[in-house]
């Protein structure tokens, strides 16, 4: 196995400079809808174009950005920043990756709580663009599904967690299912010799140990009256459970910031991830919007740095023990039931959408229209929720009934 150092990294030429390296990253980010486009570019800039790493370097750090929690694409690229500078290469490359949509989706927010914005957004629009999300979900969970699920097991970890998930009331849940789904995986691997043999510095426990205390705060239930006061911890916990992409995190998220304590509203919470795909970055870029509604500017950069910090420096780490992780048989298990069982958050996401609108014509129109342009046009997102404005806003001035 060839693991990735910054003499690898480097190839023909000399280290890149950590200002090309911000420009080059934030220009791609700026420019890439989803953690997977982002991805592909670094790819086409850094292999293709600059070779500044093998194509095998590159294809390991796509494979531990899956198994470890976090948006991919952004991980992607905190290890690419840490293989071609190091440490200080890793925060420039996360910081450019995330500077992008953090302004962008702090801008909607921004605009969004003026009164022009809210006369605009009116509940008949907000119910069609749930619609179109809920349509853009259920076309991602088919493709995962096809990609993630295949034999009996995954089959059976992932209903198991759809009904799981459509009854769970309680942070709680998540962290024990996704720790049944590995553990699961695990013991049922054939292979029972191999060990899972990782030597970690002090600081690496550190790391783990404060990592692992985020993760039990945000499962433990917090009293009302704490709920603010622990929300941003409570959502770098959260982070730690987020293994199926951006949409898996909407069950996660409604559970921390729609309550009455906090005061993030259903509507509020739609529209932020109705806004997510309008704007560059992994569909968790939703996170600064909600951030900026409790606490402003502060509240957007907090939010922000809680939950993408948390997965950067633990994909970091584990960067440095890939081989030990890729090549042990019975963690590959593990992690392939708990990508099975991750296809349960999107599968509960279309249907607590679909739940709250209306069962009429207009809305299964749109649903159809969105399904077309997703899954057989590959039209993109900002067009299909573009065009659906339109129509709604010509439907509502020709006098259209609302709702």
């Amino acid at each position: 196995m060839q693991t990735v150092t910054n003499e690898d990294a480097a190839g023909r030429r000399q280290p890149e400079p950590l200002g090309t390296l911000f420009r080059v990253v934030f220009g791609l980010s700026a420019l890439s809808w989803g953690g997977l486009a982002l991805m592909a570019q670094l790819e086409h800039h850094y292999v293709e174009r600059e070779e500044r790493l093998s194509r095998v370097a590159f294809a390991d750090l796509i494979a531990l950005a899956w198994m470890v929690p976090g948006p991919v694409g952004c991980n992607v690229a905190v290890q690419l920043g840490h293989a071609l500078r190091g440490r200080a290469g890793a925060w420039v490359a996360g910081i450019a990756s995330v500077l992008p949509f953090f302004t962008l989706m702090t801008l909607f927010a921004i605009f969004y709580r003026t009164p022009l914005i809210h006369a605009i957004a009116s509940q008949t629009l907000l119910q069609h663009f749930s619609v179109v999300l809920a349509t853009l979900i259920a076309v991602t969970w088919y493709k995962q599904t096809r990609a993630l699920v295949r034999g009996k097991l995954e089959w059976s970890a992932a209903v198991l967690g759809c009904v799981a998930l459509f009854y769970a009331h309680n942070a709680a849940a998540y962290v024990v299912m996704l720790g049944a789904a590995f553990g699961t995986g695990w013991f049922a691997s054939r292979e029972r010799d191999t060990r899972l043999a990782v030597s970690l510095a002090r600081g690496d426990y550190r790391l783990l140990a404060a990592l692992s205390l985020l993760l039990v705060l945000f499962a433990l239930p917090v009293p009302h009256r704490y709920e603010l006061a622990l929300l941003w911890p409570r959502l770098a916990g959260a982070g730690m459970t987020l293994f199926g992409g951006g949409f898996s995190a909407l069950p996660v998220l409604k559970i921390l910031f729609v309550t009455p304590a906090i005061g993030v509203s259903d509507n509020d919470f739609t529209l932020a991830f109705s806004l997510s795909p309008l704007s560059p970055g992994p569909l968790l870029n939703v996170v600064p919007f909600l951030g900026y509604l409790i606490g402003g500017w502060p509240g957007a950069l907090i939010a922000t740095l809680a939950l993408f910090l948390p997965s950067g420096c633990l994909v970091v780490l584990a960067q440095r023990h890939l081989h030990q992780l890729k090549t042990n048989p019975r963690f590959e298990h593990g992690m392939k039931i708990l990508r099975a069982v991750t296809t349960a958050f999107l599968a509960v996401a279309v249907l607590r959408i679909a739940a709250h609108v209306p069962l009429k014509p207009i809305y299964l129109l749109t649903a159809l229209f969105s399904a077309t342009c997703f899954a057989k046009l590959k039209v993109p997102v900002y067009a299909v929720y573009g065009t659906v404005a339109v129509m709604c806003g010509l439907w509502l001035a020709f006098g259209a009934p609302s709702g």
